[in-house]
């Protein structure tokens, strides 16, 4: 009695050659094939070549790789106060401590005291933390009366996403090429290997600039406050007037002191011009009178 062997199932064959094809076009996702130029080799836009390329250095520099994930908004914020107050220097000086004390600091400042019966003011521009502009502008707000205030804020969320993946793209080939350094076999490698480290690193550092300055711009909120004097009431009572008066007066006065003091060395050339003409018109006629009695004498008689 012979015992039949057991016929493999159409179907389970079929599963078999889709799983290996399937596994195949995996494998081939994985592996891309680089995009080839018109002279056959492969075409990448961030591919950079080391000097001395008869070396045999070559380095491609990675695109810088984004992260699929949406990032974080990132703002720029600017925000403007004025206010006015009875003592805007001492305004300012409360405005400073407001800001010091939240964290922040006085990029600028200028003071204008009262000059000539002009009103004071004052103009600050302070960086306070980004988070607490709320709490830090209502703060600001006791300082003095609020007449106009403002706040803008700018999207930087592109730009420091950007800084951000080629900061990591460059950072990981100044690794790779400090490793080439290492493993340098002959003085042409050396010396390409160290140019193109050396522009690399002076690349890498530059933008490492633009992403501190990014990240201070961001967590740092930046206020101009101006302040000025408030207005004094409308003048019109008698007192006021009298005191009107009063320093018309004396502005008056001290315009003539001032003409006086300045006609004093003209004053003194006229005098002696006038003393000269005086005595020129004197000894003339003293001449004159002498000439006089000698031409009334009679003639003798012949």
């Amino acid at each position: 009695m012979r015992t039949a062997r057991p016929r493999t199932a159409p179907t389970t064959r079929l599963a078999a050659v889709l799983c290996i094809a399937g596994l195949l076009a995996a494998a081939g996702c994985a592996t891309r094939e680089p995009d080839l130029g018109p002279s056959g080799e492969p075409h990448d836009a961030g591919a950079v070549s080391a000097p001395g390329t008869d070396s045999g250095i070559a380095l491609t520099e990675a695109a810088p790789a984004r992260s699929q994930v949406t990032p974080t908004r990132q703002d720029v914020v600017n925000a403007a106060v004025s206010l006015v107050a009875d003592d805007p220097i001492a305004a300012a000086d409360r405005t400073q401590a407001i800001a010091e004390n939240r964290g922040g600091r006085v990029d600028s400042r200028t003071d204008s005291p009262s000059v000539d019966d002009g009103p004071a003011s004052a103009a600050l521009t302070v960086r306070v933390p980004a988070d607490g502009l709320d709490a830090a502008l209502d703060e600001v707000g006791t300082v003095g009366r609020v007449t106009a205030v403002g706040v803008d804020r700018t999207d930087v969320t592109d730009q420091v996403t950007d800084v951000d993946a080629r900061i990591a793209a460059l950072d990981a080939t100044v690794t790779r090429l400090r490793d080439l350094l290492a493993t340098a076999s002959s003085t042409a490698d050396l010396l390409a290997a160290e140019t193109a480290l050396s522009d690399r690193q002076g690349e890498l550092d530059s933008l490492r600039g633009q992403q501190q300055s990014l990240r201070e711009r961001i967590d740092l909120a930046t206020v101009s406050v101006q302040i000025t004097e408030t207005e004094t009431a409308s003048r019109g009572g008698v007192g006021d007037a009298f005191a009107d008066g009063w320093h018309a007066l004396l502005r008056a006065l001290t315009a003539v002191g001032l003409f006086l003091v300045a006609a004093v060395p003209w004053a003194a050339l006229v005098a002696v011009l006038v003393g000269l003409v005086i005595g020129l018109l004197r000894l003339r006629r003293r001449r004159r009178t002498r000439a006089r009695p000698a031409q009334m004498l009679p003639s003798n008689p012949s």
